[in-house]
């Protein structure tokens, strides 16, 4: 399958399925699991399509699974990240993302149709049905 870099939206719903194979020893960037924590806070807490005790198990779930995975650095490609994020008209956490994945060579999964859209431009790019 390759190297994959996954960010918040690919690992929550991977997280969801409790498919948890695809994730040994790939790879998330250090900021993915406080994003993951508030996907889960905002669909606990705002949307109420969890509930809190859902959440939690989710949460333990994912502790282990951070053990299993390697957690990537942007630092030191800051000057890249913003260029990226300038370049393609989106955020610096999403352009730190395709810098890390072109970085290192790693494919990105990704839920999210606009950061798949414009990451295709520079990275190799897929969703969670691809990896499946």
């Amino acid at each position: 399958m390759g190297n994959l870099l996954f960010d918040a939206s690919s690992l929550v719903f991977l997280l969801k399925l409790r498919k948890l194979k695809p994730l040994s020893n790939s790879y998330i960037h250090w900021l993915t699991v406080y994003e993951v924590a508030n996907a889960l806070w905002k669909e606990a807490y705002m949307i109420g399509s969890i509930n809190a005790e859902e959440a939690r198990k989710i949460i333990d779930v994912l502790r282990g699974v951070v053990d299993v995975m390697n957690v990537l650095s942007p630092h030191p490609h800051e000057h890249e990240i913003l260029e990226t994020a300038v370049k393609l008209g989106i955020t610096a956490y999403d352009a730190s993302y395709i810098v890390l994945a072109k970085n290192n060579g790693f494919s990105l999964v990704t839920e999210d149709v606009e950061l798949r859209d414009k990451a295709r431009k520079m990275i190799k790019v897929m969703s969670v049905s691809e990896i499946l």
